[in-house]
This record gives C-alpha cells, sequence and structure tokens, in this order.
C-alpha cells in the first residue's frame, strides 16, 4: 500500500507519469499499474490524462493528496521510532546561534563523528537568548552561543573567541541588524551607542546567512563575525571590545549519563586545542 501511495503523490506533484517514474526509479508501465491499484482500492478515479503525457487530478484525488502524505509522514515517523530503539542511539540536542552555526559547529561536528554510531543527532538555531532559555528548560543537550548571558539553570563553557568587523558599504544609511535576543544585536547597538550613530534606515534580519548575501550585493552595512565574510566584502577592523568569547552551554543537571560524559570530553578537548581559543 505505502508503495502505492508513493508512487500516487509523486503523479499528484509532477502532473507527469515519466517524470514521476523518474523520480522513483519505476518504469513507467509500474506508475500505471500502482495508480489503477490504488484507484481499485479507493474505488474512484485519481487523474484523467490530458493530452499524451500531462495528466490531471481530480477532486478526489486532491481531497486524498493531505491525507496521502500525512499517513507516509506517520509511517516514516513509527518506523523511525523503531530504528532508534533497535540501534539504542543517545539522542544528543544541539542548539546553535547563526554566528557559531557556521564558525564553531562544524568543528564540533567533526569531533563528535567518532560516536556517531552511537549517537542521534538533532539540530537547530536560534537566537542566543532563546538557546539559554532552552538549556535551562532541559529542552537541549548542548548550546552554543555568543552572547555573553547567564543563567543559574546552566553551566557556561567559554571554549573560543570570535571577531566582530564594521562591513560591507560603510557609507550607507542602511545598517543591517539582528534581531533582539542574537549575539550580534547585542554587540551591535554597544557599537551604535559607543560611536553615537543613530541609523537612518535600518532593516532587522534573524539570518546572518542573509546578512552576509546583502553585503556582498553591496546593500547597507553590519556589524558580523569576520569568520561569515566573503573576500569580496570590505570591512574595517574594530577594537578588543569586539573580540568577543564564544560560549557552549549545558544544563545544570539531569542529562543522560552518556550524553553528559560525552560533551565532558568534548569540553575538555576543546579546552586542550588552542587554536580554539
Amino acid at each position: 500500500m505505502f508503495k502505492l501511495l508513493e508512487t500516487f503523490i509523486a503523479v499528484y506533484e509532477t502532473r507527469n507519469f515519466s517524470k514521476a517514474a523518474e523520480q522513483l526509479f519505476l518504469s513507467q508501465p509500474t506508475i500505471s499499474v500502482h495508480i489503477s491499484q490504488l484507484e481499485k482500492e479507493l474505488d474512484t478515479t485519481l487523474f484523467q490524462r490530458n493530452g499524451r503525457t500531462e495528466v490531471r487530478p481530480t477532486e478526489n484525488a486532491k481531497r486524498f493528496y493531505p491525507d496521502a502524505i500525512k499517513i507516509i509522514e506517520d509511517w516514516q515517523h513509527a518506523s523511525n521510532k523503531i530504528a532508534d530503539h533497535h540501534l539504542a542511539k543517545s539522542r544528543l540536542k544541539i542548539a546553535a546561534s547563526h554566528t557559531t552555526a557556521t564558525t564553531l559547529l562544524p568543528q564540533i561536528l567533526a569531533y563528535l563523528t567518532q560516536d556517531i554510531d552511537r549517537l542521534q543527532i538533532e539540530i537547530s538555531l536560534h537566537n542566543s537568548d532563546d538557546i539559554l532559555e532552552m538549556a535551562s528548560q532541559h529542552q537541549i543537550d548542548l548550546g552554543l552561543i555568543e552572547k555573553p548571558s547567564v543563567n543559574d539553570a546552566v553551566k557556561r563553557y567559554q571554549i573560543a573567541s570570535d571577531q566582530l568587523v564594521l562591513a560591507g558599504d560603510l557609507k550607507s544609511p542602511i545598517w543591517l541588524i539582528r534581531e533582539n535576543g542574537s549575539g550580534v544585536h547585542h554587540y551591535t547597538q554597544q557599537y551604535l551607542k559607543q560611536k553615537g550613530i543613530v541609523p537612518e534606515q535600518i532593516i532587522r534580519i534573524s539570518s546572518n546567512t542573509i546578512i552576509v548575501a546583502m553585503l556582498e550585493n553591496g546593500i547597507g552595512q553590519s556589524i558580523v563575525s569576520k569568520k561569515t565574510l566573503t573576500k569580496k566584502i570590505p570591512f574595517q577592523e574594530l577594537n578588543s571590545n569586539f573580540h568577543r568569547p564564544l560560549y557552549l552551554l549545558t544544563p545544570q543537571h539531569e542529562q543522560d549519563s552518556d550524553v553528559k560524559t560525552l560533551i565532558t570530553k568534548l569540553i575538555a578537548y576543546l579546552k586542550s586545542d588552542q587554536h580554539w581559543l
């Protein structure tokens, strides 16, 4: 049945039997057979042919499509739960800020790959304040932030350093500024206050990647990590107040013992490798 549903979804989305066959690595006759079998099971017509190649979904197909998607997703979710239990992997939930996700996370993941056979790693991106809150609520096992935030329910380790610069068109009246709660926003406000700058125009963007892309296209100026810049983007060095530490966060208590041991080893590794600091 699941093969029939997968075929139906492919045909519905491509509106073409040949393209569905290519997508599923099946022959076109097999696609036709699957659709015929499903139509027989459901006692309805799902597609009307429109010319030699294009097909058009019927009203019943349109009604059935969301349910077919949900059935496949539920099956995959159930299968994943069984597979995870069978493999007995420890779940490691990591939340990274937008800066640490590109400057620090890849190296940490490279270290963790030595234990990948017994880990199920989940990664999400948030701003620094949200990550601190998630760690305090035990929603994550490990957080990576660049803002000097503290919480009594969270352990904080300084594991690396980062240099912020003023980048882009330094004569532009447009400032590209991260959202409240992000580490870069904290330092941007500090810079503007020190220089007595009141931006004429502000575009708030909750993504470093988008900010860098806009700077690369000559749009505005912004405070960003030097490590995120491309060679095309001009920048100006800032003083030592903008050489910031990067932090690793963990919940204060109640971690899985295997995960706790792994994170302890990771922190020791980071502290012993001087190029991080």
